[in-house]
């Protein structure tokens, strides 16, 4: 019944997939490795993001994204978090506050490399502030 469960999951998942670009497909290794390791998700987006492919995902209460490699190895994962996960209780949101001061924060995010490296990326309109684990600014990328 189990294995059957998650054959189901997997054909859902595979039809269920939105892709950005109809220029390729997404690999079937990638497909597979995303369906193991998150079998109760549902898949939101696909993006092709040469050479990885990332994809948007919601899973029970978690919600977030994975990107993977051209041989299904996770590169980067991100997760949706809440104000109160973010390091050193209000230093980010009191940077934004005093550097952005017109911006409303829209959503915060955990980053995680494959080398285990943990970055917070916090967005505003159009742009994303990057901080490190202890709540310093590193960067800002456009989104």
């Amino acid at each position: 019944m189990k294995n059957l469960t998650l054959l189901l999951s997997a054909l859902f998942a595979f039809t269920a997939c939105k892709q950005s670009s109809t220029s390729r497909e997404v690999p079937e290794n990638i497909k597979m490795a995303f369906v193991q390791s998150h079998p109760h998700a549902v898949i939101l987006k696909w993006n092709d993001e040469p050479p990885f492919w990332e994809v948007k995902y919601k899973e029970a209460t978690e919600k977030g994204a994975v990107s993977y490699d051209k041989n299904a190895v996770i590169t980067e994962t991100e997760l949706v978090i809440t104000k109160d996960l973010l390091p050193n209780g209000t230093t980010i949101p009191d940077y934004i506050k005093v550097n952005y001061p017109k911006e409303k924060i829209q959503g915060y995010e955990k980053i995680t490399t494959a080398s285990g490296m943990i970055t917070y990326e916090i967005q505003i309109t159009g742009q994303e502030i990057v901080f490190d684990v202890n709540g310093k600014y590193l960067l800002e990328e456009k989104d």
